[in-house]
């Protein structure tokens, strides 16, 4: 499977999301918005369960070769012979054992027993769309136009992202699913300051 690369978009189109927001970047070089919101919307496409999966095939592949990597070069230290890793930097723990930490993490990692769906639920609060309104797109907003995301259905944050979802070609979220996705994140950042409480 081909990596789905970011969606780059032009000067023109950036023009039309700040037009769509009522607001200028301050202080900001354009390119830096672009970049940050394509990082953003390659972060949104990659979190599908499909791509989850692909992740895990990888991990457990991944798993299979340390493990029998590890097992050849242990072999390979203990009978000596040619002497192939004499450039090995001496800092560093031995070939096979560097091997066997990369498997013993996979393994305490537990992801290779976890489903696709469990992994997505720790990673992100809700959906890949609302992670993406509710968590993302607010940290690039809040850093480029110096202003605080609203709670308003008509207000300027809602525009920009209705902007960046009609520019990147995404489903566009109603105002009030906005809204809802914004409340459970700040619900769900403040409940781990105050360490789970309600």
């Amino acid at each position: 499977m081909t990596a789905r690369k970011p969606i780059r978009l032009g000067y023109e189109a950036l023009h039309r999301i700040c037009l769509a927001t009522g607001a200028w970047p301050a202080d900001m070089k354009s390119y830096e918005l672009e970049r940050q919101l394509s990082k953003a919307v390659y972060d949104y496409h990659q979190l599908s369960i499909r791509n989850i999966k692909a992740q895990k095939a990888r991990l457990k592949a991944i798993h299979r070769h340390a493990s029998v990597v590890a097992e050849l070069l242990s072999i390979d230290e203990w009978e000596g012979g040619l002497d192939w890793c004499s450039e090995w930097p001496k800092e560093l723990p031995p070939p096979s054992k560097v091997a066997k930490e990369i498997e013993r993490m996979i393994e305490e990692s537990a992801v290779l027993k976890a489903s696709a769906q469990k992994i997505m639920r720790e990673i992100i609060l809700g959906s890949p769309l609302e992670w993406l309104v509710a968590t993302r797109l607010p940290e690039v907003f809040e850093r480029f136009f110096q202003r605080g995301v609203s709670l308003y259905s008509k207000g300027d944050y809602v525009r920009f992202v209705h902007g960046v979802c009609d520019e990147y070609g995404i489903r566009k979220p109603e105002p009030s699913t906005i809204i809802k996705a914004l409340t459970n994140a700040r619900s769900s950042r403040s409940r781990k300051r105050h360490g789970g409480q309600k």
